[in-house]
């Protein structure tokens, strides 16, 4: 019996290390960094990433993304490109990394910078899970 116990408590414990409890809670606004959007999602991460991606390319010429690791996670950014001086413009971004069961998604804007909501609406739209196509 104290075996079934301590099993169900390294399976909560492992559970709530890998972030499976947190992720898919969804936070205020944070206007010092201008983060608006922080949540999870089922959707494929990939799936995620390429209907941002192919959506904001309809709102802006440039969008381009790249990967990096923050916080010990692998993340993929996706922004609006570059200037005419070639420096990237990451107003807005969106940070998309693997989630327990899906996606976790970071949608930020520079504070007072009053882009359309397009570029935030594009976000949430994508975050949907996929349900197939009946083509």
């Amino acid at each position: 019996m104290k075996r079934v116990a301590l099993m169900g408590t390294m399976a909560v414990l492992a559970g709530l290390m890998a972030g499976c409890g947190p992720i898919n809670q969804m936070s205020r606004p944070d206007p010092a960094t201008g983060r608006l959007i922080d949540q999870g999602t089922s959707a494929d991460r990939f799936m995620v990433l390429n209907c941002i991606y192919h959506g904001w390319s309809e709102l802006s010429q440039n969008v381009d993304s790249t990967s990096y690791a923050r916080q010990g996670a692998d993340r993929v950014r996706v922004y609006r490109g570059h200037d005419k001086d070639n420096n990237a413009i990451y107003n807005p971004y969106v940070d998309i990394l693997q989630g327990g069961f899906g996606a976790r998604i970071e949608y930020f804007e520079t504070p007072g910078s009053n882009l359309p909501r397009d570029f935030e609406n594009t976000v949430k739209r994508c975050m949907v899970p996929y349900a197939g196509s009946n083509d």
